[in-house]
C-alpha cells in the first residue's frame, strides 16, 4: 500500500511541475512576440503609455535630406583639317570610263578616328558645280561624287573662303553652297547677299561654337555682272574681321574659331602680314586661328594681346595646316603633309576648358600595277616611319615634323 501511495504522489508532483512549466513558457512567448509600435518602442520608459488598438500610430517625421546641387558637365569635340581639292591623278585614278563617274574608295579610312567629331571642319579649295567642267589646270571644280568621300570621313563643315571659290563664277558659288547643304555639310566664309553674315554658330551639347573664315583679297577679280567677289566672301581686312567676330560674340559663343586663307604658297615660314592679322583676329575675339592656302605646314603658337579697348586676350594660332587631301607633285616633300587639330571641349559652371591634340598626316600615293595611275591613302605621319614603300626623304621629314609638333605643343601648356 505504501508503494502505491508513493508512486501516486510522485506522479502528482511531476504533473504539477509540467503544468507550471507550460504556463511559464506561454507567458514568455506572449512577452517576446507581441508587436509594438515604433513610437512606443522608441519612447523612454518613464514616458511609455498604452496605445489603443483602434488608434493607428503616426510614423515619426524625418527631417528632409538636403541634396547638393551638382553642376552639369557638357562635352564636344571638333576636328580641324587643311586644304582639300581635287585635280591631277586624284581625279584620273578614280574615274571609270564605262560609267563616266568617279569612285574614290576608302582614301580616308585610316584617319577617321581623327576626322570623326561633333564638328569636323575642312578647307574646300574648290567649287562644286555641275554647270562647269571638272578641274582643269589652275582652276578647281570637283565632281559630285566627292561628297560621298567627304561624308564617309565625317566632315560636316566646309570653309569656302578661298582663292578658288569663284573658279566656276557666281553660279559656281551658288551651286557649291546648295550641293554641300544638300549633303549635310554646312558652308562658312561665304554668303549670297551683303545682308547676310558669312559666319556660323553651332550648338553642340550646350556648347556654342562660332566659326568664321576669311581670305586675303585678290585684287582684279570681278564677276560677270561687274560686282566684286568681296560682296560674297569674307575678306581678310580689319573691318570684315571685326564685323564677323563681333557678330559671333553677340551670339554668346563659348569658343570662336577663325579659318584664314593667307601666306605664300609652298612656304614653311610665316610672314609679318600673317602675324599681324593673327593679332587682329585674337584681339576681336578668335580663340583658335587656323591658317591654310600655303599647302605646307607652318608653326603654331600661343599669342597674347593687351588692347586698351578689348583688354587682355590670348589665342592659339596655327599659321598653316598644309594639305589634307590633294595631288601635288612638287619636288619638296612638304606638300604631301598636313596637320590635323582636334579640340576636346568641356563646359562646367559656364566655364569652358579645352584640350588641343595635333596629329600630322601624310598623303600616300602608291603606284598601281599598270604604272599609269595611283591609289591615294591618308596615313598618320607616325605610321610611315618604318615603311619601305615611302621615299626616304618623306620619312626623314616625318620624323622631324613629329619632333617639332611635340615641342610646340609643350609650349602651349
Amino acid at each position: 500500500m505504501k508503494k502505491v501511495l508513493y508512486v501516486l504522489g510522485s506522479f502528482i508532483i511531476i504533473l504539477l511541475i509540467g503544468i507550471n512549466a507550460i504556463f511559464y513558457y506561454e507567458n514568455m512567448y506572449i512577452k517576446n512576440y507581441i508587436p509594438v509600435s515604433e513610437e512606443v518602442y522608441n519612447t523612454p520608459k518613464s514616458q511609455k503609455t498604452a496605445v489603443s488598438s483602434k488608434e493607428k500610430p503616426q510614423p515619426q517625421k524625418k527631417s528632409p535630406v538636403q541634396l547638393q546641387n551638382r553642376s552639369e558637365e557638357y562635352r564636344a569635340t571638333i576636328a580641324l583639317v587643311g586644304d582639300v581639292f581635287f585635280s591631277g591623278y586624284l581625279l584620273k585614278s578614280y574615274y571609270d570610263r564605262q560609267t563616266q563617274s568617279y569612285s574614290f574608295g576608302n582614301i580616308m579610312e585610316n584617319v577617321r578616328d581623327i576626322t570623326y567629331a561633333d564638328l569636323s571642319v575642312f578647307k574646300f579649295d574648290s567649287s562644286l558645280s555641275e554647270n562647269t567642267p571638272v578641274s582643269t589646270s589652275g582652276k578647281y571644280n570637283a565632281p559630285g561624287e566627292v561628297l560621298n568621300l567627304l561624308k564617309s570621313a565625317g566632315l560636316n563643315v566646309a570653309v569656302l573662303s578661298s582663292s578658288h571659290i569663284f573658279d566656276a563664277k557666281k553660279q559656281g558659288l551658288e551651286d557649291t553652297i546648295r550641293n554641300l547643304k544638300d549633303a549635310g555639310i554646312s558652308p562658312v566664309g561665304v554668303k549670297l547677299s551683303s545682308a547676310e553674315h558669312a559666319s556660323n554658330v553651332f550648338d553642340i551639347n550646350n556648347i556654342r561654337i562660332g566659326i568664321a573664315a576669311f581670305t586675303k583679297e585678290l585684287s582684279g577679280i570681278y564677276l560677270e555682272d561687274g560686282s566684286s567677289y568681296k560682296e560674297y566672301v569674307s575678306t581678310l581686312d580689319r573691318d570684315t574681321i571685326k564685323n564677323e567676330l563681333e557678330y559671333l560674340k553677340g551670339k554668346s559663343c563659348d569658343i570662336i574659331i577663325a579659318y584664314t586663307n593667307w601666306g605664300y604658297e609652298n612656304s614653311t615660314s610665316t610672314t609679318s602680314e600673317q602675324r599681324e592679322f593673327a593679332k587682329e583676329l585674337v584681339r576681336y575675339g578668335a580663340d583658335i586661328v587656323i591658317g591654310t592656302h600655303t599647302h605646307t605646314i607652318q608653326p603654331f603658337e600661343k599669342i597674347q594681346i593687351d588692347d586698351e579697348n578689348y583688354g587682355k586676350r590670348e589665342g592659339v594660332v596655327f599659321y598653316s595646316l598644309g594639305n589634307f587631301l590633294c595631288d601635288q607633285t612638287v619636288i619638296f616633300p612638304y606638300n604631301r603633309f598636313g596637320l590635323t587639330v582636334r579640340l576636346e571641349l568641356t563646359k562646367k559652371d559656364n566655364r569652358l576648358t579645352k584640350r588641343i591634340l595635333v596629329e600630322p598626316i601624310y598623303i600616300f600615293r602608291k603606284t598601281r600595277t599598270n604604272g599609269n595611275y595611283y591609289d591615294f591613302i591618308l596615313l598618320k605621319a607616325k605610321d610611315i616611319l618604318n615603311r619601305t614603300d615611302v621615299k626616304k626623304s618623306y620619312i626623314q621629314y616625318a620624323g622631324k615634323l613629329l619632333e617639332n609638333v611635340k615641342d610646340q605643343l609643350q609650349k602651349l601648356q
